[in-house]
């Protein structure tokens, strides 16, 4: 009887290993910041959007729970290069460009495709000339790649703030003369806040495309898996991006 308890017992401790690299569920570091439809925290603190509704999805093809904490730019960054995040969303490589942190980051294939661009006040029939652009809001912890030249060559100077409502408001009060964001994101947004302003991108800036990924220091298991399910939820997926009037 001894003996089979102590062989039970070995088998029991080399089994345990190799669960503890899989989380039970998914935790996901999310932003705080407003970038509806793509994701937003609503007015019980819940994390909201088309984001959301995907992940939800992936958690139950794995039969898991799914656990979002929203966290403010700067902090998700901290937290993520800790190890204190499962699943860091959004994500992308450019944004590490000019990071210390000397650690192998996961990421998937793209969830999102977006714009990013230099958005001014729409006020014909004299728009604001790009030389008269002095001041340019952006969300603190953001890298501005459709922008980095510019403010490397000091044309700008950065007014950074934690809430793209902020941002909005800066413009409109023209403290700044333009903000560098998602341009779907500011101009529902702003229609929303100031239906009687219209915000346009500077034809001098292009928009800046690239993706939102998701990503993973601990469990790059786990984004071999979410690949495998964007490509076989394809047609959910696209449901889901449909309801929130995106492409």
């Amino acid at each position: 009887m001894l003996k089979s308890l102590l062989i039970l017992m070995t088998c029991y401790l080399l089994i345990l290993p190799s669960h503890a690299t899989e989380p039970n569920g998914l935790w996901f570091g999310v932003e705080i910041t407003d970038y509806s439809p793509y994701y937003y925290i609503d007015h019980k603190h819940r994390y909201q959007g088309a984001a959301r509704d995907v992940f939800d999805l992936f958690a139950n093809t794995l039969n898991i729970a799914a656990t979002y904490e929203p966290m403010t730019v700067p902090r998700l960054f901290n937290e993520f290069f800790k190890g204190n995040v499962d699943l860091k969303f959004p994500d992308n490589p450019l944004w590490y460009a000019s990071s210390k942190n000397e650690v192998d980051v996961f990421y998937s294939d793209p969830v999102f495709q977006v714009n990013e661009t230099l958005l001014v006040l729409h006020e014909p029939p004299l728009d604001i000339e790009a030389q008269d652009i002095k001041q340019v809001g952006a969300i603190s912890g953001f890298t501005l790649p459709g922008i980095a030249k510019h403010i490397s060559n000091n044309e700008f100077e950065m007014i950074n703030t934690q809430k793209v409502e902020q941002l909005i408001h800066m413009l409109v009060s023209k403290r700044v003369q333009g903000v560098y964001f998602n341009e779907d994101v500011a101009l529902k947004l702003a229609k929303g806040m100031y239906p009687e302003q219209k915000l346009k991108r500077h034809p001098e800036f292009p928009a800046f495309k690239y993706a939102y990924h998701l990503s993973s220091i601990k469990h790059p298991n786990l984004i071999k898996k979410f690949n495998k399910f964007l490509n076989s939820h394809k047609s959910q997926i696209a449901k889901i991006k449909k309801r929130y009037g995106l492409k």
